[in-house]
């Protein structure tokens, strides 16, 4: 069945925004059962001509992690923060941070300009990973405001470090990855004095959307 996520519920049924509604004229939709996902859970429902559709049970489906795993994903070319972005929604990550940082991309500084966009990109990546939940994409904030979240355990790949034991403890994380540039030595100095778990992924030097992957996949 067909998934899609709703934005009210009334009297059992169940109403979508207008660029939902383009998908139901392009599906050509009569009376097909449908599945639903409103407020992060997911319901059985009937279609109803032209843009509604009836709730006929909620269904028992939980595709969320146990744990809130974030990412921090830095300001990196637009195509390779779109990858991350989809790849970070794919995977579970459950908020985004965005950050700025010594060596970032300047051509993609201009966030708020690009949010809906960005937004849109993780709405879609949530219907078609079949997520409960819609991450919350954060406004950029600095390298220095990022260390100092207030999550238990923050980890960062930086490919100068020996270390590549990543965290076993994921009931809070937060996963940091670089610029194309990577990090500064004065960055680095500065995570691991604000207890930031500083590891190496591998014996190449990846991308910050591959590193996400990989990090997230290892976390999984």
């Amino acid at each position: 069945m067909y998934k899609f996520f709703a934005n009210k519920l009334e009297d059992g049924i169940f109403y979508f925004s207008d660029e939902i509604q383009k998908h139901f004229k392009v599906l050509r939709f009569n009376k097909e059962n449908i599945i639903v996902n409103y407020e992060n859970k997911f319901y059985e429902c009937q279609f109803v001509f032209p843009n509604s559709a009836k709730l006929i049970k909620e269904l028992d489906i939980n595709n969320e992690l146990d744990y809130k795993l974030c990412v921090a994903i830095p300001l990196i070319k637009q195509n390779h923060f779109e990858i991350a972005l989809q790849k970070a929604v794919e995977l579970g990550a459950y908020e985004i941070y965005v950050f700025q940082s010594q060596y970032v991309d300047k051509s993609n500084l201009n966030f708020d300009s690009k949010k809906q966009r960005y937004e849109k990109i993780i709405f879609e990546a949530c219907q078609q990973s079949f997520r409960n939940y819609i991450p919350r994409l954060h406004d950029p904030i600095s390298f220095s405001e990022l260390c100092a979240l207030d999550i238990k355990n923050k980890v960062l790949a930086y490919e100068n470090k020996k270390n590549n034991e990543l965290i076993k403890d994921c009931q809070d994380a937060l996963i940091i990855v670089g610029p194309e540039g990577g990090f500064s030595q004065q960055e680095i100095d500065y995570a691991i004095s604000c207890n930031v778990q500083v590891v190496s992924l591998t014996k190449t030097i990846l991308r910050a959307e591959t590193a996400l992957i990989y990090m997230l996949s290892k976390l999984n």
